[in-house]
C-alpha cells in the first residue's frame, strides 16, 4: 500500500510539473514532406519563398517607378513644348449674325409663309398683314391730293387771265407823270394798281397751293409706304429661327416675329488674360466643334476684345490700399475667329449659334 501511494504522488507531481511548463517554450513544429522512395519525413524552409517573393516585387515596383518617371517626363516636356507653340481654350462657341425680323406698324397677320428652319433668300416674304384699312387711306390720301392739284391750277388760271402791262405791275418805280402821259387817265392807272394787287394775292395763293400740293403728295406717300410694311420681307438670307408668329394675331409696332440667321458663322474663343500675350491677329487656329467630332475646321484670329467676358468681373479698386484684388483664373477676353471659306464649305448652313468648340491657336 505504501509502494502504491507513493508511485501516485509521484504521477501527480510530474502531473503538475507538465501543467507549468511555459506554453513559449513549447516548440513549432515544421512543414514536412514526405519523400515518395522513402518513408522518412524531410523538413521544408518557408524563407527562401518569401525572399523570392520579396525580390520579385521590388523589381516590378523599381520598373512601374522608372517607367512612371519616365512618362511623367515626356508629359510634361510635351506640355512645355505644346504650351510654347499653341495656346489653347475650350471656353469657345459658335456665333453668327442674327438679324430680327419685326413689324413696322400694328395689325392682323394674315399669312405666315416660312416654316421653322427654313432657309429664305433677301426680300422673301415672311409674313403678310391685313392691309385693308391702308388701302382705303391710301385712296383718301390721293384723293385729297388731286383735289389740291385742281385749287392750284384754277389759281394759275386766274394769274393768266388777269392781262397786266409790265409797266403797271411796279407803280411805285415808275414817274406818276409819265403814267398819265402814257395811259391818259387817272382811272386806269387806279384799275391796273387793283389788277396788280389781286394778281399778287393770286401768286400768294397759288404758292400756298402749291404747299398744299407737297403735303397732300408727302401723305400720300406715308400711305403708301404704310401699306408696303404690310408684307413682311427679309432683309439678309439665312435660316429662319425663334418664330414666333401665327396667323390672326394682332402684332405691335417693333415686335420681334422672328429671326434670320445669316450663314456666316464664326467662333469667340475666351482666352485667359495669361495666353494673350503670344496670341496676334493673323494666326492660324485649329477649330473643333462638338457637334461635328471628326471634322477639324480652320480659321484665323481677326481681332481681341477691347472688354473682358466671361467668369470673372473686373474687381473693383480697393479705395483704402488701392490695390486690386485678382481671382485666381484671371479675367477671360474674347477672341474673334474666322472660319476659312474651304475649310466651312459645307457646313455653312449647318453651324448653329451657340455650339460649343475648342480653339487651338498656333502662336509660333
Amino acid at each position: 500500500m505504501e509502494r502504491l501511494n507513493s508511485s501516485q504522488q509521484s504521477q501527480s507531481v510530474s502531473g503538475l510539473e507538465e501543467q507549468k511548463t511555459p506554453v513559449l517554450k513549447q516548440e513549432v513544429i515544421p512543414i514536412t514532406s514526405t519523400d515518395s522512395k522513402s518513408d522518412t519525413i524531410k523538413p521544408v524552409s518557408l524563407s527562401k519563398h518569401h525572399l523570392q517573393r520579396k525580390v520579385v516585387l521590388g523589381v516590378l515596383l523599381g520598373a512601374g517607378t522608372i517607367i512612371s518617371c519616365i512618362y511623367s517626363y515626356q508629359w510634361w516636356q510635351y506640355n512645355h513644348q505644346h504650351t510654347l507653340k499653341f495656346q489653347e481654350t475650350d471656353n469657345a462657341y459658335v456665333t453668327a449674325n442674327i438679324q430680327p425680323v419685326t413689324s413696322r406698324i400694328s395689325g392682323i397677320v394674315t399669312e405666315v409663309a416660312v416654316n421653322d428652319n427654313q432657309m429664305v433668300s433677301l426680300s422673301d416674304t415672311l409674313v403678310k398683314l391685313d392691309e385693308r384699312d391702308l388701302q382705303v387711306a391710301l385712296t383718301q390720301a390721293k384723293a385729297s391730293l388731286e383735289l389740291a392739284k385742281q385749287q392750284a391750277a384754277s389759281i394759275q388760271e386766274n394769274i393768266k387771265d388777269s392781262k397786266i402791262n409790265p409797266v403797271l405791275l411796279k407803280p411805285d418805280t415808275v414817274n406818276k407823270n409819265t403814267q398819265i402821259k402814257q395811259i391818259g387817265n387817272t382811272e386806269k392807272i387806279l384799275q391796273a394798281q387793283t389788277i396788280n394787287r389781286q394778281t399778287k394775292i393770286n401768286q400768294q395763293k397759288y404758292t400756298t397751293a402749291l404747299a398744299v400740293i407737297a403735303q397732300k403728295q408727302a401723305e400720300v406717300n406715308k400711305a403708301e409706304l404704310q401699306l408696303s410694311y404690310t408684307n413682311i420681307t427679309a432683309q439678309v438670307a439665312g435660316k429662319i429661327g425663334n418664330k414666333n408668329v401665327s396667323v390672326g394675331q394682332l402684332v405691335q409696332p417693333g415686335q420681334t416675329l422672328l429671326t434670320v440667321v445669316q450663314p456666316s458663322p464664326w467662333i469667340v474663343a475666351n482666352f485667359k488674360e495669361t495666353q494673350l500675350e503670344k496670341i496676334q491677329p493673323g494666326q492660324k487656329v485649329t477649330i473643333k466643334i462638338a457637334a461635328f467630332p471628326s471634322r477639324k475646321f480652320q480659321g484665323l484670329v481677326e481681332s481681341l476684345s477691347p472688354t473682358s467676358f466671361g467668369k470673372v468681373a473686373v474687381v473693383p479698386q480697393d479705395n483704402v490700399t488701392g490695390n486690386s484684388v485678382k481671382s485666381q483664373d484671371g479675367q477671360r477676353i474674347p477672341v474673334k475667329i474666322v472660319f476659312e471659306s474651304k475649310s466651312l464649305q459645307g457646313y455653312e448652313s449647318r453651324m448653329t449659334p451657340g455650339m460649343s468648340a475648342t480653339a487651338v491657336v498656333e502662336t509660333k
